[in-house]
């Protein structure tokens, strides 16, 4: 599952996901499709990713298929990711070095509010 995940309600421009097992087409494109409406709003988004558990897909294949999914990917500039999974831990810093424009931190879930504080500031 991928999904649009309750957030701060003054973090508009800020988009949270939640992944939580195995993620169909269809999670992309409801998720997209958020994106593009949040995009007609705002100038430059956040990304805010809260990943407990892959089913069928990798950390890496997720961001991919978001990146692909995305028409206006250089207008995010920061990346959250709460997660206590190791290889999406690892994952996260491979995309901080293939997106120098997208600062990406993790964050371990005991540490969901510095990520939220980090990603609206």
């Amino acid at each position: 599952m991928l999904r649009i995940a309750p957030f701060k309600s003054n973090a508009e421009h800020v988009v949270p996901l939640e992944v939580d097992g195995e993620i169909g087409a269809q999670d992309f494109s409801n998720v997209v499709s958020t994106i593009d409406k949040r995009l007609e709003q705002h100038d430059k988004l956040r990304l805010y990713i809260e990943i407990k558990s892959l089913g069928g897909m990798s950390a890496s294949t997720v961001f991919s298929e978001l990146k692909d999914s995305i028409k206006h990917w250089d207008r995010f500039d920061k990346l959250a990711v709460v997660t206590d999974v190791e290889g999406v831990r690892t994952a996260t810093t491979v995309i901080d070095k293939l997106a120098p424009k997208l600062e990406c931190k993790t964050y371990r879930f005991d540490e969901r509010e510095s990520a939220q504080q980090w990603v609206i500031g």
